[in-house]
C-alpha cells in the first residue's frame, strides 16, 4: 500500500543555531586543551561516547524492527534512521580521541608500561597505533552497515521494489553481530581502559545497554516534536506511545540488572585488582553521582511508566525521556571523571563545552538525516498496519 509522502524541513535557526554551539563549544575546548587538558578531554571523551551511543543505538532498533518483522513500529522507523544518519558526521570527532591518547590514557606513555606486568601483557592490543586502526574500522563497519539498511529503505520510497526490503533485512542480520562486537570492543578502548588494572566481562553489555535507552529516549522526544510541529500528528498515536513506553521500561530493567549484575560480581568476590573501580565510585561525591544514575535511568522510568495512563501521555513520556537522556549523561559522567578529575567530582566548562559540542553536532546530523526522506515511508507494505495499530 502506498501512502503519502511527508516531508521534513528542519528550522533554519535551529540548524544554524546547532552548528553555532558546536563552533562556540570548539574554541572553548580549544582553550581548554591549553588551560585543563584532562578535564577537558575528558569531557570530550563524554560527549563523544554519548554522542556516539545515541547513533548507533538508532541502528540497534533500526536492525531489530526488521529482523522481527515489526509492523507495529514501521511508520516510525524514520526516526532510528535518523540517527544513525548522525553517525559519520561524529566519526570526524574520532579524530579527535585519536589525537587525545596521550592525555586520556596512562597505557599510551611508555614509562608506565615498563615494569608493570599487566601493562607490558596487554601492550600489543593497548598502543596508540592498535587504538586508532580499531577506532577507524569501528566507524567504517558502522558506517557501512547503516548506510546500507537507511539507504534501501529510502530506496523503498521511490519504486516499492520488495528487493529493497530483502537487501535491509540481510544488512539488519549482519549489523547485529558486528555491532555487538565491535561496540563491546570500542567500549573497552575508549572507557574501560582508562583503568587498564581493571576488567569486567560485562562491560560491553552495560554500554550497549546505555546506548539502547539514549536512543529509544531521542525517538521518543523526535517523534513528539514532529506530532506536535505537524509531519506525525494522526501517525503517532497513544498505542505507539504505549508499546514505546514499554520498551523504556525494559531496557531500564536491562540497564539496572546489568549495572547490579556486575556490582555484585565484584562485591563479593573481593579481588583487590577489581574493588578499587567501585571504591572509588561508591563513595564520598561519587557516590551521590551512582545514586542520581540509579535514580534517573531506572528508577524514573520504571516507576513513573508502569501505569498505562502514563504511557499514553504525551507530555509524561517527554519528561521521562528527557530525564532518562540526563540519566545517561551523568552514567557516562560516573564512568570517566573519576579517573581523569579525582576522588572529588567536578563539572565546570572544561567538561560542558564539549560534550555540548557533541551532542548539538549529532543533533545537526540527526535533523539533517531526517529531512532526507519521507517522515513516513510511502511504500512499505507494513505501514497501513502501523498506522491504524492498536496495543
Amino acid at each position: 500500500m502506498t501512502t503519502k509522502s511527508i516531508s521534513f524541513t528542519p528550522p533554519r535557526q535551529l540548524m544554524k543555531g546547532l552548528l553555532g554551539t558546536t563552533f562556540v563549544c570548539g574554541l572553548i575546548f580549544g582553550i581548554g586543551l591549553l588551560v585543563s587538558r584532562e578535564r577537558t578531554m575528558g569531557g570530550f571523551l563524554m560527549g563523544f561516547s554519548h554522542a556516539v551511543s545515541i547513533a548507533l543505538g538508532g541502528g540497534l532498533f533500526l536492525a531489530v524492527l526488521r529482523l522481527t518483522n515489526a509492523r507495529w513500529a514501521s511508520a516510525l522507523k524514520r526516526l532510528p534512521e535518523a540517527l544513525g544518519s548522525s553517525l559519520p558526521v561524529l566519526g570526524i570527532l574520532g579524530l579527535i580521541l585519536i589525537g587525545g591518547v596521550p592525555v586520556l590514557y596512562e597505557w599510551a606513555h611508555e614509562s608506565h608500561v615498563i615494569g608493570d606486568t599487566m601493562l607490558e601483557d596487554k601492550a600489543p592490543y593497548l598502543n596508540w597505533f592498535a587504538f586508532s586502526v580499531r577506532l577507524v574500522v569501528y566507524f567504517l563497519l558502522w558506517t557501512w552497515l547503516l548506510r546500507g539498511m537507511i539507504t534501501n529503505s529510502r530506496r523503498q520510497d521511490v519504486d516499492g521494489d520488495p528487493r529493497h526490503a530483502r537487501a535491509l533485512f540481510r544488512y539488519a542480520a549482519l549489523f547485529m553481530p558486528i555491532f555487538a562486537l565491535t561496540y563491546s570492543l570500542a567500549s573497552v578502548d575508549w572507557i574501560s581502559s582508562l583503568e587498564p588494572h581493571w576488567f569486567s566481562t560485562l562491560f560491553g553489555l552495560i554500554t550497549l545497554s546505555s546506548a539502547a535507552c539514549s536512543a529509544l529516549a531521542v525517538c521518543v522526544l523526535l517523534a513528539l516534536w514532529l506530532r506536535r510541529r505537524g509531519e506525525m500528528r494522526g501517525i503517532l498515536t497513544d498505542d505507539h506511545l504505549d508499546d514505546l513506553g514499554k520498551i523504556t521500561i525494559s531496557f531500564a530493567l536491562f540497564w539496572g540488572y546489568m549495572w547490579y549484575t556486575q556490582y555484585m560480581l565484584i562485591w563479593y568476590t573481593n579481588m583487590p585488582e577489581e574493588t578499587p573501580y567501585y571504591a572509588l565510585r561508591m563513595h564520598g561525591g561519587w557516590g551521590h553521582v551512582s545514586k542520581l544514575c540509579i535514580a534517573l535511568c531506572w528508577a524514573v522510568p520504571f516507576f513513573a511508566l508502569m501505569p498505562k495512563r502514563a504511557r499514553r501521555s504525551g507530555s509524561v513520556m517527554a519528561r521521562v525521556a528527557v530525564i532518562v537522556l540526563l540519566g545517561q549523561a551523568a552514567y557516562w559522567y560516573w564512568l570517566i571523571g573519576p579517573v581523569l578529575i579525582g576522588e572529588h567530582p567536578a563539572f565546570g566548562i572544561w567538561e560542558l563545552a564539549p560534550i555540548v559540542g557533541c551532542l548539538a553536532l549529532g543533533t545537526w546530523g540527526t535533523l539533517r538525516g531526517l529531512s532526507q526522506a519521507s517522515v513516513v515511508p510511502v511504500h512499505d507494505p507494513a505501514v497501513a498496519e502501523s498506522l491504524h495499530y492498536h496495543c
